[in-house]
């Protein structure tokens, strides 16, 4: 097997990339007309509201020139990274290449000041919540989703500080497991 390369990347190929989104979350996602016109409706009230201003983090996972994985994201108010969408191609599941993903995404954020990361997922994704949770994740949140249904919203904090702050105000009720 060849060495997978995971780099930054200006840009992903179109229409390659949104190929690989439709392969990638078709299990998960169900687009619709209404949906779709919804979304329409909203672009025609509000002109210049699609959030292009905030820089845009596009990591590549790379099998050669092939692009068979990313994450990208931006920086949120309060320094948190939200990773928006992250996918890797069937064919190179299963090899920890999403971790890595994870990994370079966490430190690109680590390295420019964010104190978290943050990241909302379909419940039915299980083998990223799993992931994630095992990179040191917590779930931080559930909401509900026109496009996408019920979402876990997960978050990784990026000092042993700030971790322990969650747990003093958000986790207060929870049982050490030394007392367990």
């Amino acid at each position: 097997m060849r060495e997978i390369e995971i780099r930054v990347a200006e840009k992903f190929p179109e229409p390659e990339f949104s190929r690989l989104q439709r392969l990638v979350f078709c299990d998960v996602q169900q687009p619709s007309e209404q949906f779709a016109s919804v979304l329409n409706e909203e672009a025609a009230q509000f002109p210049g509201t699609d959030h292009q201003h905030v820089p845009m983090v596009r990591m590549g996972a790379y099998d050669g020139d092939a692009l068979v994985g990313w994450s990208s994201g931006w920086m949120e108010r309060g320094k948190v990274f939200y990773m928006a969408n992250s996918g890797v191609v069937a064919t190179h599941r299963r090899r920890g290449l999403y971790s890595r993903l994870v990994t370079a995404v966490r430190e690109h954020a680590a390295s420019t000041g964010a104190v978290a990361l943050r990241s909302q997922h379909s419940v039915a994704n299980n083998p990223v919540i799993i992931a994630k949770l095992r990179a040191g994740f917590q779930i931080s949140g559930v909401s509900m989703h026109a496009q996408m249904g019920t979402l876990v919203e997960l978050t990784l904090h990026l000092s042993e500080s700030r971790q322990a702050l969650y747990r003093t105000r958000v986790l207060p009720f929870v049982v050490p497991q030394s007392q367990a």
